[in-house]
């Protein structure tokens, strides 16, 4: 019952689920959020070389989840969402339907993070459970880890600024699906050039970096002077940013799919 007034609701959307988990994305999207895990996982080998709150908020900022696992992760569904219709061929057969075009691409993006933020939010929440480990009936120098150490602010600032920064990838890369043909490779070029080389060594780029406000997002939260950017964005500023960033892409979205050529 719930499950067709689901359909009738979201026609679309549920449409989308279900063709994400009958491909392949869904499954290499669910390989790449467990990355991390791995990374927890070879952590507990020597947990001597930083306290958990360090080894994760290296982990997150500068080694691997926002300068590169996020982004990828993420466009992988982002692109395929609209992209595969095209290609297909089928996108026609909704433009046909008496469906504002502004409903299409809300139901697509929608799609997309039923998919993307359990996804990729359960595979940060199992790489903070196991880098958790560490701290059972360890000693760290001498004495437990202090109270400072504590990972419940870790939790939150991952959680929060990965699920933004999910929204964000998703409405701006299910815009860039209808502009760009092959918009997953183009994505995996922005993601490595833009986001983790320039973004790394070229202060101006932060400023039109996803990353960067990912990032600001859990500084902000975490509020630990030892875990800081470069030129770090305040928590509501960052948001706004990425939610403005948002509904314009959407807004695009909307207005490219009403003008394409689809015959």
């Amino acid at each position: 019952m719930a499950s067709n007034l689901a359909w009738r609701a979201l026609p679309i959307t549920t449409l989308t689920v279900r063709q994400f988990m009958g491909g392949k994305a869904v499954r290499v999207v669910a390989a790449l959020s467990i990355i991390p895990c791995l990374f927890a996982g070879i952590y507990l080998l020597d947990t001597s070389v930083a306290t958990p709150r360090e080894f994760l908020s290296t982990l997150f900022l500068d080694v691997l989840v926002a300068p590169t696992l996020l982004p990828i992760t993420v466009l992988i569904l982002a692109t395929v969402a609209l992209g595969n219709e095209i290609e297909d061929r089928t996108l026609p057969y909704l433009t046909l339907k008496p469906i504002a075009r502004v409903r299409i691409v809300l139901e697509k993006f929608f799609g997309i993070l039923l998919v993307a933020l359990p996804t990729v939010l359960v595979g940060l929440a199992l790489t903070i459970l196991i880098v958790s480990r560490a701290d059972d009936g360890e000693q760290r120098l001498g004495r437990r880890f202090p109270d400072e150490f504590a990972l419940e602010p870790v939790v939150w600032a991952t959680l929060v600024s990965a699920g933004v920064g999910v929204i964000a990838i998703s409405a701006i890369f299910l815009a860039v699906s209808l502009i760009v043909p092959r918009a997953l490779l183009a994505g995996i070029v922005y993601t490595f050039t833009w986001e983790s080389l320039l973004g790394r060594f070229i202060p101006g780029v932060r400023l039109v970096s996803i990353r960067h406000y990912v990032q600001s997002i859990y500084v902000a939260i975490l509020d630990d002077p030892n875990v800081t950017i470069r030129g770090a964005t305040s928590l509501t500023g960052s948001i706004v940013t990425l939610g403005v960033a948002s509904v314009v892409a959407l807004l695009f979205a909307t207005w490219r799919l009403r003008r394409m050529n689809l015959e």
